[in-house]
């Protein structure tokens, strides 16, 4: 892996995405992707409650070539495994994260290299957050999705919040959403479904 190949993190639970109808959710994703640009692969996390087998939300996001990345329902659980597959890039080489997320957590992955943040307009960010991103991008919802009703921040966040000027035109650059990723992507449950991702996308004979 590349030290200049971008990854995409999308706390989906932050983004306000995991409760939309199919249709909604579709057309905010697909922004995400267009304004993410190119991209060497793209990981979401999410939480389903306990004991619902059915996962629609997977379906979909492999369909649009995005890692469905399913943890238990808990305190900060989609940010942890977020991190952990960040760590898992790290360690192959890479050190370009594109967050879509506010919360306060992914501060911690200034130690890992350049951060990106990749949020909807007039969503809080944690200030924290703010202070170690290299560039913050201001994205409009698609037309006819409905506000968020919470930002998504935890309890250590919501009071240094702080909503940042949107910047001029700040879509990556290129109009491919991903220059390659795996086929299919089978359901996971845990971080495990990072790692094995990071060995179908490069490896090791080829890294």
């Amino acid at each position: 892996m590349n030290a200049d190949d971008r990854i995409l993190l999308l706390d989906l639970e932050n983004l306000g995405t995991v409760r939309l109808r199919p249709r909604p959710l579709r057309a905010r994703l697909e922004t995400l992707l267009a304004a993410a640009g190119e991209l060497h692969h793209a990981v979401a996390a999410y939480a389903l409650p306990t004991g619902e087998d059915a996962d629609p939300l997977a379906s979909l996001l492999v369909e649009l070539r995005i890692a469905p990345l399913r943890v238990p329902p808990g305190t900060d659980a989609a940010e942890l495994a977020l991190l952990a597959h960040a760590r898992h890039v790290h360690a192959e080489g890479g050190r370009n994260f594109l967050v879509g997320s506010a919360d306060g957590r992914f501060a911690e992955l200034a130690g890992l290299g350049r951060v990106e943040l990749l949020v909807w307009d007039g969503q809080p960010v944690a200030t924290r957050l703010v202070d170690v991103a290299h560039q913050v991008h201001r994205i409009a919802r698609p037309t006819g999705t409905p506000t968020d009703e919470s930002t998504g921040q935890d309890e250590s966040d919501t009071g240094d919040a702080q909503a940042v000027p949107a910047p001029a035109a700040e879509t990556g650059p290129g109009g491919a959403v991903m220059a390659r990723f795996l086929a299919g992507v089978a359901t996971g449950v845990g971080i495990a479904v990072g790692h094995r991702l990071l060995d179908i996308l490069f490896p090791r004979g080829k890294r």
